[in-house]
C-alpha cells in the first residue's frame, strides 16, 4: 500500500505495510495466487529471467481468451442494440414519461420482447466486466503481497528475514524498528520476531533503508545479504521493473501509468468508434468517459504494485487486438459491418 504526501511542493510516495486480505478478496487473491504460482514456476523452469513478468502476460492471455464467446457477446449485442434503436425509440415514444406502473410495466414488456426478437441479452452485456473486476482487484492483491502467494518470492523474503531475526533483539529494536515503525498503519499489530511479519515488513523497505541495513554487516555476513538482497530483486524484476512495488513517479516505473492511461483511451476511442453515441447526451458521456476513465487508471497505476500496472496495459492490448478482429472478422459473419456500412 502506498500513501501520498506534500513536501516542497512536490509529491513523494510513502509505502505503508497492509492487511492482509479479507473475506471477500481473500479467495480470489488465493485462486490467482495459485495460478501465477503455478506459470511461474513453469516459466522459470525455461528461463529464469523476467518470469514473473512473463507469467503475468501469460495469465493476462489465458484470462481473456477464456473470457472471448462472452467479448463476442457483448460487441455483437451493443451494434444490434444501435441497429434497434429506431425500434425502442418508437416504444419510448408510444409510452412517453408515463409514471403509471402498468404502462411501465408494459413499455419493459415490449423492450424485452424486442431484444429477444434481435437475440440481444442485456446480461451478456454486463458479464465480461463483472468477471474481469474481481480479477483485477485480486491481482492487485497478489502482487501487492507477492511474498504470500507466489512460492519464490516468499522464499526469498523469508531467507532475509530469518537472517534478521537471527540478529537477536538489539538488532531488531535499533535498527529494523526505526525503519519498520512510520510503515506500520495505526491498529496493525507487527511481530518482528515472526517471519511472516517480517516479510511484510521488508516488502515496504526503501533502498534508503536496505543501504542502512547493509551499514550494519560486514565481510561475509554482508556478502551474504547482499547476495540475497540481489536474489530477491532478481526475482521481482522485468524489463528494469520491480513487478511488486508500486509503479511510482520516476524512471522506469513511470512508463506504466503513461502506457496503462495511453492503451485504455485506445481501446475506448476503438469502441466508441464502432458502437458511436446516437444521442448528443450520450456523446457527451462517452467523450467525459473516455478522458476521465484512462487518467484515473493510469493515476491509480502509480500506487499499484508495477505487475498490477503490466497486466492492465496487457489486458488493453488484448482488448485492442480482439476489437480488431471481433469486427473485422466474426461480427462480418453476421452481415453486422455490411449493414453499418449501408
Amino acid at each position: 500500500m502506498t500513501q501520498f504526501f506534500l513536501q516542497d511542493g512536490i509529491i513523494f510516495l510513502n509505502q505503508v505495510i497492509s492487511a492482509p486480505p479479507g473475506i471477500i478478496v481473500g479467495p480470489i487473491s488465493a485462486v490467482l495466487g495459485m495460478i501465477i504460482d503455478f506459470i511461474f514456476g513453469v516459466v522459470s523452469a525455461i528461463t529464469p529471467a523476467g518470469a514473473l513478468g512473463i507469467s503475468i502476460i501469460i495469465m493476462t492471455i489465458i484470462v481473456r481468451t477464456a473470457l472471448l464467446p462472452t467479448a463476442f457477446k457483448m460487441q455483437r449485442n451493443m451494434m444490434k442494440t444501435r441497429e434497434m434503436k429506431p425500434e425502442m425509440d418508437k416504444i419510448r415514444d408510444k409510452y412517453g414519461d408515463t409514471k403509471d406502473p402498468e404502462m411501465r410495466r408494459k413499455m419493459q414488456a415490449e423492450m424485452q420482447a424486442l431484444q429477444s426478437k434481435h437475440g440481444v441479452n442485456m446480461l451478456a452485456s454486463c458479464l465480461p466486466m463483472l468477471i474481469t473486476w474481481p480479477l483485477f482487484m485480486g491481482l492487485f492483491v497478489v502482487l501487492g503481497q507477492a511474498f504470500m502467494f507466489i512460492g519464490s518470492v516468499g522464499d526469498a523474503y523469508s531467507a532475509l528475514s530469518s537472517v534478521f531475526i537471527a540478529q537477536g533483539d538489539d538488532f531488531l529494536r535499533d535498527v529494523i524498528m526505526p525503519i519498520v515503525q512510520p510503515t506500520v498503519p495505526s491498529g496493525m499489530d507487527i511481530n518482528l520476531h515472526v517471519v511472516e511479519d517480517m516479510n511484510r515488513a521488508i516488502h515496504v523497505f526503501s533502498v534508503e533503508n536496505w543501504q542502512t541495513i547493509f551499514a550494519h554487516f560486514s565481510g561475509e555476513q554482508l556478502a551474504n545479504i547482499q547476495h540475497l538482497y540481489n536474489e530477491k530483486i532478481s526475482i521481482q524484476s522485468f524489463l528494469g521493473l520491480n513487478l511488486v512495488e508500486p509503479a511510482g513517479l520516476a524512471w522506469p516505473g513511470i512508463i506504466l501509468p503513461i502506457l496503462s492511461a495511453g492503451t485504455m483511451f485506445l481501446a475506448q476511442f476503438l469502441m466508441a468508434r464502432s458502437n458511436p453515441a446516437t444521442d448528443a447526451q450520450q456523446q457527451n458521456m462517452q467523450k467525459v468517459t473516455m478522458i476521465i476513465f484512462p487518467l484515473m487508471f493510469g493515476f491509480f497505476t502509480i500506487n499499484a504494485a508495477a505487475g498490477v500496472g503490466l497486466y492492465w496495459v496487457m489486458l488493453n492490448v488484448y482488448m485492442i487486438v480482439q476489437h480488431y478482429f471481433i469486427n473485422r472478422y466474426y461480427l462480418k459473419k453476421d452481415g453486422l459491418l455490411e449493414s453499418k456500412k449501408a
